[in-house]
């Protein structure tokens, strides 16, 4: 069985998922945005005496606010599912390599000290970084 430091750590990694979403979604459309996602400015007075359009980059409250008016408010959370899915073996990962490397720098530094947190949260997280997957 899981220890309630396991689970309420599963239980943040979902909720902190869930969360951000909606910000993962805005964020992949300002990275991809198609031209309807683009506001026009014209300048008028140049040389030739026509006007120029030029694309200007939306901002992510006006993207927010074209996937909301467009597609309503279920679309900001497109994605989550799979993302949910690999929470828990992310955590899973993440928790047993930061045990493993915490029992071992408890024998080099002082037992339990803020040293041993930080450099096993760290090595934990390059672990999971570095993971070799297969996608």
């Amino acid at each position: 069985f899981a220890s309630l430091d396991e689970i309420l750590h599963l239980c943040g990694g979902t909720v902190g998922a869930i969360l951000t979403c909606p910000l993962e979604v805005v964020k992949t459309r300002l990275q991809s945005s198609s031209v309807t996602l683009y506001i026009s400015e014209v300048h008028l007075n140049t040389m030739a005496g026509a006007s120029v359009n030029r694309v200007v980059s939306p901002g992510p409250l006006h993207c927010l606010k074209v996937i909301l008016e467009k597609e309503g408010p279920r679309s900001l959370f497109r994605g989550l599912g799979p993302n949910l899915v690999g929470v828990a073996p992310s955590r899973a990962i993440y928790f047993a390599a930061y045990s493993n490397c915490k029992e071992k720098l408890n024998g080099v530094f002082d037992p339990d000290s803020t040293q041993v947190h930080m450099i096993s949260a760290a090595m934990a997280g390059i672990y999971c970084t570095f993971l070799p997957r297969k996608e």
